[in-house]
């Protein structure tokens, strides 16, 4: 029987096909990728196409064996090839592997270096917007040389206009004032069972510390901080994430608080500025923006307070000054300069006719506002004041100071009626709530005192979840929450369960 040979591979062909055109027999597979490739005959070199091609009905042959596997030996050999063909092959792979996870490394590795790379270039973009913010700023707010001697002069004065509607204020307040039921105010039992419903880093880890803490009077879910960082952060304690991010300070901040009657937030910094920032939206998680910088200040500014008109501010200095800024327009209404001290700690009472200051000299001096002259200097702490806060109904004053000590202050007559010791390290904060029961203290940890008798306070509870020393504590309205900062670079928040 004889045997169709393909002529191309001159094997026996398995599907054969002729071409009439050669006179030549192909295996079909062979010849269409020649023609598929070259689309000519390998043989004649004729040009030649999958039509030109018969198929050619055959008996199926059965292809003999190698005569090097018609013996054991043989077959022997064959093995060994296969297997010596195998064990290259796997070397290779090996090899292929470890040249992959070598590039796969380097990969890895450059994709890291790139993150850092990312990461360093998103902080100083975030920088220089920062630093072309507080120019725009400056730039908008320069005058001409000309001018700028006498701007610095150029005081509005406590006006008899203004002094007028701070006596009427101070008449209507001092009626209200003095309630003394609270049918609304958390009760002690429960403010002992005040612990941490929430712990928020929302500062830079690269500058830790949060400073200062504020909580809107009307809207608890609002928080302010102020950080080493040099930023002021809008916390919306609700949805427990950061709401805004407030850039213009080129150095810490050391207060920060909420005006109570509009969407307006003041914040005082190292840079010797404060700041006063307008929300541009209806919405307070809407962007902010800075409309006015107060530029009076010689050295870091490190108390800010708002008149109970709501139309001033009051900033002081480590320069030995303080000052009045209308808010609305950003003008200075008056600065007091030259002082004997700096004071660290200064706020308006209740009634906004005198304010109290904390001074360097570890003496509490009590400012008329009228006037602009001390009325009353109080003697006691051993360290300088560092904190201080009236209660709601003005009767009393708590201080703090870096002897570690909280003093609690008579203003009727004037004396200190109690003090406390706190703690071994200085007392950072110290606040009351908005109806003068309860004082929180910020020092190596956060504590709460309440009136146990009229005039002498008792420790409620002492909450030590922070990991650095307290900065700052805030209480909500009716003592509902209370917020404390600290150098551990957490808002931390406290409520009863």
């Amino acid at each position: 029987m004889s045997t169709i040979v393909c002529a191309i591979s001159g094997n026996a062909a398995e599907h054969p096909v002729f071409s009439p055109k050669t006179g030549h027999v192909y295996e079909k597979q062979l010849v269409i990728k020649q023609i598929e490739s070259t689309g000519k005959c390998p043989v004649t070199k004729e040009e030649l196409s999958k039509d030109d091609l018969i198929d050619i009905q055959s008996n199926k042959s059965v292809r003999p064996r190698p005569a090097t596997a018609t013996s054991i030996p043989g077959m022997l050999t064959l093995l060994q090839s296969e297997w010596d063909a195998l064990m290259s092959e796997t070397s290779e792979l090996k090899s292929n592997l470890e040249t992959n996870r070598q590039q796969l490394s380097h990969a890895l590795y450059q994709h890291d270096a790139a993150c850092r790379v990312i990461g360093r270039l998103l902080r100083e973009r975030d920088a220089a917007r920062a630093q072309v913010a507080t120019l725009q700023e400056e730039l908008s707010n320069s005058t001409p040389a000309s001018r700028g001697a006498g701007r610095e002069e150029a005081e509005m004065g406590l006006t008899p206009e203004i002094i007028k509607r701070m006596e009427e204020l101070a008449g209507t307040l001092s009626k209200t004032r003095k309630q003394k039921n609270f049918p609304d105010l958390t009760p002690v039992a429960d403010i002992k069972k005040f612990t941490c419903v929430g712990s928020h880093p929302i500062h830079q880890s690269t500058a830790p510390g949060i400073l200062c803490v504020d909580i809107h009077k009307n809207d608890p879910s609002r928080i302010v901080t102020g950080g080493v960082d040099g930023q002021v952060i809008l916390f919306n304690a609700e949805k427990e994430k950061m709401a805004q991010k407030l850039l213009g300070h080129s150095k810490k901040v050391t207060s920060a608080i909420f005006h109570t009657g509009k969407d307006v937030v003041v914040s005082a910094s190292q840079d010797t500025t404060a700041k006063i920032w307008t929300c541009s939206g209806a919405d307070w998680t809407s962007p902010w923006t800075c409309a006015h910088t107060v530029r009076r200040h010689q050295a870091e500014v490190t108390e800010v307070c708002v008149h109970p008109l709501g139309d001033f501010l009051l900033t002081a200095a480590l320069d030995k000054s303080w000052a009045v800024t209308d808010i609305n327009t950003g003008r200075c209404v008056k600065h007091v300069k030259g002082l004997d001290t700096s004071y660290p700690a200064m706020k308006f009472h209740p009634d906004g006719l005198i304010l109290a200051a904390g001074g360097e000299d570890n003496k509490l001096a009590v400012w008329d506002i009228k006037e602009q002259v001390t009325v009353a200097t109080l003697d006691g702490h051993e360290g300088p004041i560092k904190a201080l806060s009236f209660s709601g109904n003005g009767y009393y004053l708590a201080t703090g100071s870096a002897d570690g000590t909280v003093k609690l202050w008579d203003l009727r007559k004037p004396l200190n009626i109690q003090t406390i010791k706190v703690s071994d390290g200085p007392v950072n904060s110290v606040a009351f709530d908005s109806t003068g029961q309860y004082l929180s203290v910020g020092a190596s940890d956060v504590k709460v005192f309440n009136f146990e008798k009229k005039t002498s306070l008792g420790e409620t509870v002492s909450l030590g979840d922070h990991s650095g020393g307290v900065m700052g504590v805030c209480f909500s309205q009716h003592a509902r929450m209370l917020a404390s900062v600290s150098m551990d670079r957490t808002l931390k928040l406290f409520k009863a369960k």
